[in-house]
C-alpha cells in the first residue's frame, strides 16, 4: 500500500490534525477540492493528508478499505467520496473508531450508514447530495425540455444500492411524467457503444444519468463520448459536469457538496462526538444547460424552458 501526501502546512502552536481521503476515483476529486478549501477557509491549516484513490477498480477499492481499516486510530478523521466508500470502511472495519465524514452520498440509509439522518449511529455522517430523491425532479425537468423524447436509457448497476434505488425512482418517475425508461447495465466499452449506437433505431431519443460511481466513471471517460458523436443528449446530476459537455443537468456539483462537508468535518474536529453532528442536505440544486452542446448536436428542445435555467453555457 502506498500513501500520497499532497498536502502539509505546520505553523507552530497550532495543532497537526491528519486525514485519511478515500475516493473510488478520479470523478470524486472534485468533491475532494472543495473538502479541502473548506477547511483551509475555516482556518484548519495544518493539515496531513494521506490519499487513497481506488483507480475506478471495485478491487481495489476494498483492498485499500481493508488497509485503512487496520490504520484507522492514526487519523483524527476519514472523509470518504460517497456512500460506496463509506460502506467499504464500515464493512471492513466491523466497527469504525475514527469519525468518517461523507462528501456527496446518495441513499444512505439503503446503504445502512446510519439508522437516523438527524443523529448518525454509525460513526459516519456528512453530506446527502440527494441524488436518488431528485431523480423523480429530474424526470419532470427532462420531459418539460424535450416533450418530444418519450423513450430514455438509464445506465445501472443492481450491485449498488444507490444505483438500485436511484434507477427505481426514475422508472417510478418515467410513468408519471409519460416516458418510458429503461435500466441497462453494461460490462465494458464495447458493449456501451454498441447500446448508444443503436439507441435511436431501437427509439430512444435520450440517456438519463443515475448516481453511482459506475456511471460517474463511464460518464467522464465514455458516455458523453459516444452520446455526442451518436447526438444522443445526455442528462446528469451535477452541474459541474455540464462544462465538460454534458447537455442538461439538475443537482449540486461535487466541488460545492466537499465544500459543505467540510464545516461539519469542522466540528468533528473541534471536540464534537458525530453522533451530534446530523447528516446535511446538499444546498440548493440548480439546473444548467450546455447550450453550445445541444446547438452542436441539433437537437430538438423547448427553447422556452432556457428561461427557467440557473446556469447557461453558450
Amino acid at each position: 500500500m502506498g500513501f500520497l501526501l499532497f498536502l502539509s502546512s505546520c505553523e507552530g502552536g497550532e495543532r497537526d490534525y491528519r486525514i485519511a481521503v478515500f475516493i473510488s476515483g478520479e470523478g470524486r476529486l472534485p468533491k475532494v477540492r472543495g473538502f479541502l478549501s473548506g477547511l483551509k477557509e475555516l482556518g484548519v491549516k495544518n493539515l496531513k493528508i494521506d490519499f487513497y484513490e481506488g483507480d475506478n477498480t471495485l478491487s481495489r477499492m476494498r483492498e485499500l478499505a481493508r488497509d485503512l481499516a487496520r490504520v484507522q486510530d492514526r487519523y483524527d478523521l476519514i472523509a470518504v467520496g460517497g456512500s460506496l466508500e463509506a460502506h467499504m470502511i464500515k464493512e471492513a472495519s466491523g466497527r469504525l473508531r475514527t469519525p468518517v465524514v461523507i462528501l456527496g452520498g446518495t441513499s444512505i440509509r439503503e446503504w445502512k450508514l446510519t439508522k437516523s439522518l438527524s443523529r448518525p449511529s454509525e460513526n459516519i455522517t456528512g453530506v446527502d447530495n440527494l441524488n436518488a430523491e431528485l431523480m423523480e425532479k429530474r424526470v419532470e425537468l427532462f420531459t418539460r425540455m424535450f416533450p418530444n423524447i418519450k423513450k430514455v436509457l438509464v445506465f445501472c448497476n443492481p450491485q449498488f444500492e444507490a444505483s438500485k434505488n436511484a434507477t427505481r425512482i426514475t422508472i417510478r418517475a418515467g410513468r408519471r411524467f409519460g416516458i418510458k425508461v429503461v435500466p441497462v447495465s453494461v460490462r465494458d466499452v464495447k458493449e456501451l457503444e454498441y447500446i448508444i449506437s443503436h439507441m435511436k433505431e431501437d427509439g430512444f431519443g435520450a440517456i438519463i444519468i443515475t448516481p453511482c460511481f459506475y456511471t460517474e466513471n463511464f460518464l467522464t471517460t465514455y458516455i458523453l463520448h459516444y452520446a455526442n458523436f451518436y447526438q444522443i443528449p445526455v442528462f446528469c446530476h451535477s452541474p459541474g459536469l455540464v462544462k465538460k459537455g454534458c447537455h442538461v443537468a439538475y443537482g449540486t456539483s461535487g466541488y460545492e457538496q466537499g465544500y459543505q462537508a467540510a464545516h461539519i468535518a469542522y466540528k468533528i474536529l473541534n471536540g464534537t462526538p458525530v453522533e451530534f453532528v446530523p447528516f446535511e442536505r446538499a444546498y440548493y440544486p440548480r439546473l444548467a444547460v450546455n447550450e453550445s452542446a445541444l446547438a452542436e448536436m441539433g437537437v430538438v428542445y423547448n427553447r422556452e424552458f432556457i428561461t427557467y435555467v440557473d446556469e447557461v453555457i453558450r
